[in-house]
């Protein structure tokens, strides 16, 4: 495993790194050593999250052991009591906390955590829905579940929950857990049955880890990080895909209060009324007074009185005040600082009524008044009001449903909005944290991002991709076939021809781009009337926009409902692999559930389609509220910034924009060998203001094209050469036989050296130059056509047998005359610059019979090498008078040893491969044969073709096929590939 020395750490890498890896590990080692926070982003597919656990980890261990056992029993000194203890304890070194915004992404994290060297005490978080084992109650969800669980661990007999019981003995005897990485799955395993509860066991284990896996609520949600204990001093705080991170700590920080859920408060409230009586008369249960219930429900009934009698003059607009009015509302109820944590009780009293009822009846709705209770401990914070300045209370009223009508009632919602998500990440700041690192795809604009956070960012990294510059296509289409204008703004998108002239680019680029297209519109409004046009349009006796799309690719289309999203992927799924058609196109949303996060490697997204800018709807009270609280901000903005850079509604509002764009091109390229095009259908992307919100990797290569036919041009010429990576298979009917293959031999001074040193130390700069060398190697088939002479081409030491009608020939040899068809041989030419004494022919075509006059020419210095897998029959050794004779080759039982290694080589890869990549192995082969590919093209296949733990001793059993001086490079195609394959 190589070792790189990175600001003194000496950190493991699974794998050679590339040298923007390097860099990623730099930065966040500097942010560690430096106790500064850090914004890093890096395109996905370029390892960012193996080399942020890698370089963290390595950090991390230079202060001290892990407090793994294991670890501290392999280190300088052997294990005592004493250590055991810090062990447990921590050790006093600083937790690492990783947060990322869903389990599934945690997932992928610990994998990668698997791939490391590193083993640090850990264990990742979940919710009692993840992890609750126990049959009775776990199909309860929110609270009820938690009320149920908290209600049984408390009882006793046959109440209580046997797995929560089990849980001390379970930790004494296996103090080891979390030494290895573990997952939820593997956590919810251990209770399964009758073990021990999964939940409770992180609650205890969590206490002494030395990193910890959690979801992001779990920091940004003030009530569920008070349940964390971590020891906050110099901690590392990690937010993977924190693109919307300021996003989701504003939503944690306000709440929406509509009045059908005041309304099912108040039900509720009568209901605790009735179950606190019920008990009184029948339990003589004292514990809890209806009364108190009673005065909830009053005060409830009151503030929906309250809410409906704000004045609303109109209703676009609603009822705007700032934030501290929030308290003159609750005061007239009698709701205050001293009231409130009273009041809270007596909610929680309820709920917990509740949940027991409903536990007792199996019955699984949720309890509203946890509502009230998350509203009243959101305004009534431990450190007071002050927070209130950055909040705005608003009143929307909504249109009545056919029940609000009849009983005369008005169907409004109370909000209390936060325009400061940086409030939460001062409050995490604050708990003393050593290091916050914000990592993404699609960060830029980090100012912006920097300035709502409210925390200085000193170090900051906009990391380029590790693809090369043929594998991306991007390009702005400013008009469509027809020259009409696309532009998709506000008085632009229902314009008839621009409908059209959309629908009719989209089946364009269905027809260009292989496999999957995704499309992706600014807004669900505009993908469901432009589709419905699409659907509609038509002239008589011709096919709709919607027909001709579905003729080219079937579509599918990301429904709002999130609960029918997984039909709809598994369905786009299905119709990738159908055969029958050229792909799939999946219509999507920005900011939907399509653009984040999703992985659409390979054929599932060969190209994205941005069809306008997904500007937010202005007239939203939200985002014209944020707005204006951000114009008002920068007006009496203390920030040492530039004027021009202090972030204002408008510019927020534009960069939020360009920030959705980004996460949707970001399905395009996932990994290091994947290729894709971005094609951007809307004519304000030729502008350098837009052009400049791209994310940095990508804005070299994008093109304005003015004329639309130069787009599907380069488009199709750039999936055709990217197709001819992998070609088509060549195979004929002789596949089984095995041949050398002859590739232009590279002179001695151009090979590249062994690399010498630390074997753990890789050079990963010489087979890297060896490879991008060979790369720019011409085709064989590119030489001079100056070089031909008659039927004839030479070329190295090389004849090219012209034949009228059919594939030329490739002759080498001192002599020949007529030959035929003879048994299949295997040879081997030697890398040594002598004289060939063999005459061989290539046979292309492989046909049974075939003659041709050749002329006598002198061997090249530069001759052939390289053995390969492809056809070729050697010409026997003629007898008689009328064929000249051919010298016999030296060393004939090497040929023949030769040709056995290679058929039993053969074997084993038509068993391990199935038919579809035999084919495409002999494909390889062929198009080696033919001069269609490079050998560097090829190697990289083969590698691609050969990953996987079955199938290593193919990798290493083609080596041997490799000409020596290349094998450094063949190597390296390996690595790379089994890197980017994890």
């Amino acid at each position: 495993m190589p070792v790189y020395s990175i600001r003194g750490i000496n950190v493991d890498f699974p794998f050679e790194a590339y040298p923007s890896q390097i860099t990623y590990m730099d930065r966040v080692i500097e942010s560690l050593q430096n106790k500064c926070h850090a914004l890093l982003e890096s395109p996905t597919g370029t390892g960012k999250t193996l080399c942020l656990l890698c370089a963290t980890l390595a950090w991390r261990k230079s202060l001290g052991s892990f407090s793994t056992r294991k670890d501290r029993s392999n280190g300088d000194f052997p294990l005592t009591d004493s250590d055991s203890q810090m062990s447990q304890s921590g050790g006093g070194f600083p937790t690492i906390v990783y947060a990322s915004r869903t389990h599934s992404q945690l997932r992928q994290v610990i994998k990668e955590l698997k791939r490391c060297s590193y083993r640090p005490k850990m264990l990742v978080l979940g919710s009692r829905e993840q992890l609750c084992v126990n049959e009775e109650v776990n199909s309860l969800r929110g609270k009820a579940l938690s009320n149920a669980c908290q209600y049984l661990c408390k009882k006793r007999g046959k109440l209580q929950c046997n797995h929560f019981n089990r849980v001390p003995e379970y930790l004494k005897h296996n103090s080891h857990i979390g030494d290895e990485p573990v997952d939820i799955e593997d956590l919810v395993n251990i209770g399964k049955g009758s073990g021990p509860c999964p939940y409770y066991i992180t609650r205890e284990v969590h206490k002494d880890v030395d990193i910890l896996f959690t979801p992001y609520n779990y920091l940004i949600s003030n009530a569920y990080r008070k349940h964390l204990k971590v020891d906050w001093n110099n901690s590392v705080l990690i937010f993977d895909e924190a693109h919307n991170l300021e996003g989701l700590c504003a939503d944690s920080a306000s709440f929406d209060l509509p009045s059908f859920h005041l309304s099912a408060c108040i039900t509720e409230a009568q209901e605790c009324v009735k179950l606190a009586s019920a008990r009184r008369g029948s339990l003589n249960d004292g514990s809890t007074n209806p009364e108190n219930f009673a005065i909830l429900k009053g005060l409830i009934l009151k503030l929906q009185e309250l809410i409906s009698k704000v004045p609303i003059p109109k209703r676009d607009e609603g009822f705007t005040k700032p934030g501290p009015y929030i308290y003159e509302m609750l005061k007239s109820l009698n709701i205050t600082h001293e009231t409130a944590p009273n009041l809270i009780g007596i909610l929680e009293e309820a709920t917990v009524l509740l949940d027991e009822e409903k536990l007792r009846t199996g019955t699984n709705a949720g309890c509203k008044l946890e509502l009230i209770v998350d509203m009243l401990k959101l305004i009534f914070r431990e450190n007071g009001s002050s927070h209130a300045d950055v909040y705005r209370v608003h009143v929307q009223e909504h249109e009545q449903n056919s029940s609000d009508m009849i009983k005369g009632k008005v169907s409004r919602t109370l909000s209390w909005w936060c325009f400061n998500p940086g409030i939460t990440m001062q409050d995490i700041a604050k708990k003393g944290v050593g290091t916050i690192i914000l990592t993404s795809g699609t960060l830029s604009p980090m100012d912006s991002l920097a300035q709502e956070l409210k925390l200085d960012f000193p170090i900051r990294l906009e990391n380029p991709h590790v693809i090369s510059s043929n594998q991306l296509w991007a390009g702005v289409v400013s008009t469509g076939p027809s020259g009409c204008v696309l532009n998709s703004s506000y008085r632009n998108r229902d314009v008839p021809e621009y409908k059209q002239e959309l629908g009719n680019a989209i089946v364009n680029f269905s027809r260009v781009v292989p496999d999957g297209l995704l499309v992706f519109f600014p807004s669900y409004y505009l993908m469901d009337r432009c589709i419905a046009f699409w659907k509609e349009g038509g002239q008589r006796n011709s096919m709709t926009i919607w027909e001709r799309i579905s003729k080219l690719k079937k579509p599918v289309i990301e429904p709002k409902d999130s609960s029918l999203f997984p039909a709809a992927m598994l369905d786009f799924s299905k119709k990738l692999q159908d055969r029958s058609i050229s792909g799939a196109v999946f219509f999507a949303v920005c900011r939907g559930k399509v653009s984040e996060g999703l992985d659409f490697a390979d054929g599932a997204g060969r190209a994205v389609v941005i069809t306008g800018l997904p500007y937010a709807r202005v007239t939203d009270p939200k985002i014209k509220l944020k707005r204006e609280f951000l114009d008002e901000q920068s007006q009496v903005s203390d920030v040492k910034l530039p004027r021009s850079t202090i972030l204002s509604g408008s510019m927020w509002y534009s960069q939020e924009a360009a920030r959705a764009v980004n996460q949707a091109i970001g399905r395009v390229i996932r990994h290091r060998h994947d290729y894709g095009a971005i094609i951007f259908c809307d004519d304000r992307f030729e502008q350098p203001s837009q052009q400049s919100k791209i994310s940095l990797w990508i804005r070299p290569y994008v093109k304005c094209y003015p004329r639309y036919g130069e787009v599907i041009s380069d488009l199709a010429r750039f999936f055709r050469t990217e197709r001819s990576i992998v070609p088509a298979s060549l195979v004929t009917k002789q596949e089984d036989d095995i041949v050398s293959s002859l590739l232009p031999k590279v002179s001695t001074k151009d090979a590249p050296t062994p690399t010498s040193g630390n074997s753990n130390v890789k050079d990963a700069g010489v087979a890297r130059n060896e490879l991008s060398r060979l790369e720019a190697l011409p085709a064989a088939n590119r030489a001079s056509p100056s070089e031909c002479g008659g039927s004839s081409i030479k070329w190295k030491g090389l004849t090219i047998l012209q034949r009228k009608g059919k594939m030329p020939r490739i002759v080498k040899g001192e002599g020949m005359q007529a030959c035929s068809s003879g048994k299949t041989k295997l040879v081997e030419i030697s890398d040594e610059e002598t004289p060939v004494k063999t005459c061989e022919v290539v046979d292309l075509e492989c046909d049974k019979q075939t003659c041709c006059e050749t002329e006598t020419f002198a061997p090249s210095s530069n001759c052939f090498n390289t053995i390969g897998l492809v056809k070729k029959r050697k010409v026997p050794e003629s007898q008689g008078s009328g064929s000249s004779s051919v010298l016999k080759e030296k060393g004939s039982g090497s040929g023949d040893k030769k040709e056995a290694s290679a058929s039993a080589f053969l074997s084993q890869v038509k068993e391990k491969l199935n038919a579809e990549e035999y084919s495409k192995f002999i494909g390889c082969m062929q198009a080696l044969k033919n001069k269609e590919q490079n050998l560097a093209t090829v190697m990289q296949s083969i590698a691609q073709l050969f990953c996987g733990k079955e199938r290593d001793h193919l990798l290493m059993g083609f080596k041997g096929f490799v000409p020596a001086k290349f094998r450094p490079a063949y190597e390296q195609c390996i690595k790379t590939t089994k890197r980017d394959a994890l």
